[in-house]
C-alpha cells in the first residue's frame, strides 16, 4: 500500500499536535516517500519528490514575497506536503502568503497548533514505510513464487488468468491483439461489461480508471493485454499493477513454452511414425518408443487412423498438434495424417474423432496386436487410398474394402497401370479429344451391373441416347458390353483408374514424380 500525507496525518505525534489541513485538502492522497525536516531556506534544491517537509518556519523569511518563493519552490521540487509548527519560535499562525501561495500550487499545507519532535515524527513515519516495504517485498516475492510454480506444473494461460484473478480480488479479461477476448474471469459492473469489450479494448487506460492494462510481449513483440478491473482505492493499485505485469509475463512464457513443447512433441512424434511407417522400426519396438515420449499404447489391441489431407490448403486438414489423450499419438506426414492409437473399446467414431473432421476422408485399419501394428498401417493406407478415390470421401474401415484390397497392392507398382491401360486406353484416348466423355457413362453402366434402365436413370438420359453412347464404347473398345467377364474386367479398371487419378493427384500436389 502506497503511504499516504492522510495516512501521515493519522500518526499519533501529529494527531497529538493539534494538526489541521489548510490548503490541498484534494490532494491528501500524495504518495510520501520520505520524511525531511529543515529551517533553511534553500531547502527545495535538496529535495527529491514525496517528502513531508517539517519546518517550525526559520527558513521561509518574514515577507509574503520569501514566504511565496519558499512554498513555490517545496511545490515544485515535488514536496508531498508542508508541514508549519505554530508554536511561537517563528509564526504564532501560518501566515496568509503562504496559505495563499500553497492554494494556488495545489499544496497541502498542514499547521501544528503544538511543537513535535520531528525526529520522533520521522521515526515512526519511516518506521511505517520500511513496514509497508516489507510487506510489498513479501507480497511480491509471494506472487513471484505463485506464478513460478505455476508455470513449472505446465499451466495454461487460463490458469494465469484464474490465479490474477484471485490474487488482485478483481475481474481479469485477457485479450490478443486484434482485441479478441481469449479468458475472462470474474464479473463487470453496470459501467462495463464483456458484450461492448471492443469499445472499451479500444480506449485509452490509466491505472487510476479502474482497469489495470499490461502487454503481453511475445519476443519483444505485442501479443495482446491483460486487464483487471478493481475496486481497491488508487492507493492500493500498486499491488493489482505488479501482480498483472507478472501475470502478463507468465502468460507469455506459457504460450511460448506450449508453442515449443508442441513443435518438439510434434518432430519427435513425426520422426517415430515415419520409422515405422518405413519398416525402421517393429511394433513392439515402436510401442516402447512411443511409450518414452508419454504416450502409452497399451499391450492390447491398437489401431491405425489415416486422414487424407489437401496438400492446397495446409489448414482443410487434421492437424497433428497436442493429443486428446496419451493413448494415442499422431504425425503429420503431408498429405495425410497417421494416428497410432489403443483401442481400448473405442468405437470407430471415437477412434475417428482423433483426427478431428476428416473432411478428405480417410481410412481405419484393424486392430491388431503390437506385433502386426505394420500390417495394420498397411491397411489403413489401403482404405485411405480408397476413400481419396471416391466422390464422397468416407472414412472406410479396412474390412469395408472389397477387391479393392488387391487393386490397391496392385496400385504400388506398374501392374494397375498397365491394366488399366489395356482395358481402358483407346477410351481414354478418345475421351481426351471429345467434349463429351463417354467414361461416365460407362461407369454409371458398370456400377449398375449392366441394367441399362437403371443406367439411364442414373445418368438422367433417354435410354436411347444411352444405347447409342454404349454402342460407341463397345466399337472404341472393340469388346461387347453383354458380356459379364467383360463387364467385370472394365469395372477393376474403371476402379483401378480411380486408384491412380487418386494418387497422381496427391503426387502432383506434394511435388512428387
Amino acid at each position: 500500500m502506497v503511504f499516504t500525507v492522510a495516512d501521515a496525518l493519522d500518526i499519533d505525534l501529529l494527531k497529538d499536535a493539534g494538526a489541521r489541513v489548510l490548503t490541498g485538502s484534494g490532494s491528501l492522497d500524495r504518495e510520501v516517500r520520505w520524511v525531511h525536516s529543515s529551517e533553511i531556506s534553500d531547502i527545495a534544491r535538496f529535495l527529491r519528490g514525496g517528502e513531508l517537509l517539517l519546518t517550525a518556519g526559520l527558513g521561509m523569511g518574514r515577507t509574503d514575497a520569501l514566504q511565496r518563493v519558499f512554498v513555490r519552490a517545496a511545490a515544485h521540487a515535488g514536496a508531498a506536503a508542508l508541514v508549519i509548527e505554530e508554536s511561537g519560535r517563528m509564526f504564532d499562525r501560518v501566515p496568509d502568503a503562504v496559505v495563499a501561495e500553497g492554494q494556488a500550487c495545489d499544496l497541502p499545507i498542514i499547521a501544528l497548533a503544538r511543537e513535535v519532535s520531528f525526529a520522533g515524527v520521522s521515526s515512526q513515519v519511516h518506521e511505517i514505510l520500511t513496514d509497508r516495504r516489507l510487506q510489498a517485498l513479501t507480497y511480491e516475492r509471494e506472487v513471484e513464487s505463485t506464478f513460478s510454480n505455476l508455470l513449472l506444473d505446465g499451466a495454461d494461460y487460463l490458469s494465469i488468468v484464474q490465479t490474477l484473478a484471485e490474487l488482485t480480488d478483481g475481474t481479469v479479461v485477457l485479450e490478443n491483439i486484434a482485441h479478441r477476448v481469449m479468458a475472462y474471469v470474474g464479473e463487470f459492473g453496470e459501467e462495463a461489461g464483456i458484450e461492448d469489450w471492443d469499445r472499451h479494448a479500444r480506449g485509452l487506460h490509466s491505472d487510476d480508471s479502474g482497469c489495470v492494462r499490461r502487454p503481453v510481449l511475445m519476443r519483444g513483440q505485442p501479443w495482446g493485454w491483460i486487464h483487471v478491473f478493481t475496486d481497491r482505492p488508487a492507493t492500493e493499485r500498486s499491488t493489482a499493477a505488479f501482480a498483472t505485469e507478472r501475470a502478463a509475463a507468465s502468460v507469455a512464457i506459457s504460450l511460448l513454452t506450449d508453442r515449443s513443447r508442441e513443435a518438439r512433441d510434434d518432430q519427435r512424434s513425426t520422426a517415430l511414425i515415419t520409422r515405422l511407417l518405413i519398416g525402421d522400426l517393429s511394433g513392439a519396438e515402436f510401442v516402447d518408443q512411443a511409450g518414452r515420449l508419454g504416450y502409452q499404447l497399451g499391450s492390447g489391441q491398437i489401431v491405425v487412423v489415416i486422414a487424407n489431407k489437401d496438400a492446397r490448403d495446409e489448414s482443410s486438414g487434421p492437424r497433428a498438434g497436442r493429443q486428446i489423450d496419451t493413448g494415442a499419438i499422431s504425425a503429420d506426414m503431408g498429405d495425410y495424417v497417421v494416428a497410432v492409437a489403443a483401442e481400448s473399446g473405442r468405437t470407430r467414431a471415437e477412434l475417428a474423432g482423433l483426427l478431428g473432421k476428416m473432411e478428405h476422408g480417410g481410412g481405419m485399419s484393424r486392430a491388431v496386436p503390437a506385433s502386426m501394428l505394420p500390417v495394420a498401417v498397411t491397411q489403413a493406407k489401403s482404405a485411405a487410398a480408397v476413400s481419396r478415390s471416391l466422390p464422397a470421401s468416407p472414412v472406410l474401415h479396412f474390412d469395408d474394402l472389397g477387391v479393392e484390397r488387391l487393386l490397391v497392392t496392385l496400385a504400388q507398382g506398374p501392374e494397375l497401370a498397365s491394366f488399366v491401360e489395356d482395358e481402358l486406353g483407346p477410351l481414354l484416348t478418345k475421351d481426351a479429344q471429345s467434349t463429351t466423355p463417354l467414361l461416365p457413362t460407362l461407369r454409371a453402366f458398370l456400377s449398375v451391373d449392366g441394367r441399362k434402365t437403371e443406367a439411364a436413370e442414373k445418368l438422367f438420359i433417354q435410354r436411347r441416347t444411352l444405347y447409342n453412347r454404349l454402342d460407341r464404347i463397345a466399337a472404341i473398345l472393340g469388346r461387347s458390353l453383354d458380356d459379364a467377364a467383360t463387364r467385370q474386367s472394365l469395372l477393376l479398371a474403371v476402379k483401378g483408374l480411380d486408384l491412380l487419378e487418386g494418387s497422381s493427384v496427391v503426387a502432383r500436389r506434394s511435388g512428387r514424380p
